[in-house]
């Protein structure tokens, strides 16, 4: 796989990744975006039969950050996994905590790496995505093991919510996302960090998030 588009809402970070990553490796830029809209209409047209992105760009990585502004890099690895079986999302992202780690990797993404790892990280992780390998950070790895294993115990509702908790959601943001009262947030909250033998939400961002 030699081509990749990345999906972040800082321009500089955009262009800047983007020009690194062609001259220091064989991959080639087929755009950059700095949202969900942008990138769902390039893909429409990239995947379109007799396209000329058929021929020229294809095979394709997403290098997808997770904030994208208002709006959320793990709704779009979701999309494109769903909808694009064929290209492949590496998680790009500030976040090192386990618990985003697995949002990322249930999402669909086929790769994490975070924006403090050297760019020789980011190159291995896109060479293994092209290979048809998932690749980690291996700084990230042992914690979201752990983490994992401890995540299975959470109904479908507590990981709805401990996701949107590890995206710094406040009590009132998960409550009007999940159609639940804050109440109800914290009863799930309780559930949880007896589940994940936490003892309070500080020490689950300690444990898992980052605080």
């Amino acid at each position: 796989m030699s081509n990749f588009i990345i999906i972040e809402d800082h321009n500089l970070v955009r262009q800047g990744v983007s020009k690194i990553i062609e001259e220091k490796s064989d991959f080639r830029c087929a755009g950059t975006f700095a949202g969900i809209s942008q990138t769902k209409a390039f893909l429409a047209d990239y995947c379109k039969s007799g396209s000329t992105y058929e021929s020229e760009y294809e095979p394709l990585l997403c290098i997808v950050d997770i904030n994208l502004g208002e709006e959320d890099g793990l709704s779009l690895i979701r999309f494109i996994k769903d909808n694009y079986p064929k290209i492949y999302c590496i998680c790009y992202s500030m976040f090192k905590g386990a618990g985003i780690v697995e949002q990322a990797v249930s999402a669909g993404a086929v790769g994490y790496v975070s924006k403090n790892a050297d760019l020789e990280v980011l190159l291995e992780a896109m060479e293994k995505a092209g290979n048809g390998t998932f690749f980690m950070e291996e700084s990230l790895t042992s914690d979201y093991v752990i983490y994992t294993n401890l995540f299975q115990s959470l109904t479908k509702r507590e990981k709805e919510l401990t996701g949107l908790f590890f995206q710094n959601k406040n009590e009132e943001e998960i409550a009007n996302q999940m159609g639940i009262t804050p109440r109800a947030v914290d009863n799930y909250m309780t559930r949880i960090l007896s589940k994940l033998a936490v003892s309070s939400k500080k020490e689950l961002l300690r444990k898992f998030g980052d605080e």
